[in-house]
């Protein structure tokens, strides 16, 4: 009996213990959490950066749209090959890497210039598909595979259609470029790209 009740003894206690130790990490949490707030903690999810003046500008988040269209950016170069490996044209790329602008690709842009266009980089080398969702210039899609070779071409793609144009190999690149151009420069399946 005497070992029943001092065992039960212990337990009250510890429970007791427990109860004001959970109190004390609770109290410490939300002093923590006020000192915190109350520390100078002023710019609520902006994270400064430096331009290349070195000056301090605060990180915006730029939202694109019909009456806000992105503007083409000169990241790179790429000309399509025959098979004898002479250049049939040369496009600017705008490289997309990311999976935000991979989604955006050439959405809501009126136009393009003849000699640029879209590179796609996917994060993996598998069947691709595309569709036209936003997109207000027809496009021919081409999809390229990690040896550089154009594995298959969608011309003259609907505007603003959402039908899926999967890749018929698998790519890990893909180009768009104006309506016409494969056509125009005799691109087709089987040449090759070179990206620079």
């Amino acid at each position: 009996m005497f070992i029943i009740n001092f065992i039960t003894f212990k337990i009250l206690n510890m429970n007791s213990f427990n109860i004001q130790l959970n109190k004390k990490v609770l109290l410490i949490s939300i002093l923590s959490i006020l000192i915190f707030n109350l520390s100078g903690c002023k710019h609520k999810n902006r994270r400064p950066i430096l331009d290349n003046s070195g000056n301090h500008k605060e990180l915006k988040q730029i939202i694109y749209g019909f009456d806000n269209p992105p503007k083409f950016r000169k990241d790179g170069e790429l000309r399509f090959l025959n098979s004898n490996k002479d250049t049939l044209f040369f496009i600017n790329t705008e490289v997309v890497n990311t999976d935000v602008e991979r989604m955006r690709g050439l959405m809501f842009r009126p136009e393009m210039d003849e000699n640029n266009g879209m590179l796609f980089i996917m994060e993996k080398e598998d069947y691709q598909s595309f569709y036209m969702r936003n997109t207000i210039i027809p496009l021919d899609i081409i999809y390229i595979n990690s040896n550089c070779e154009i594995v298959d071409i969608y011309k003259n793609t609907k505007v603003r259609d959402e039908t899926s144009l999967p890749s018929s190999a698998v790519a890990k690149y893909v180009v768009e470029i104006n309506a016409g151009l494969c056509d125009k420069y005799n691109i087709e399946k089987g040449n090759f790209v070179v990206i620079y």
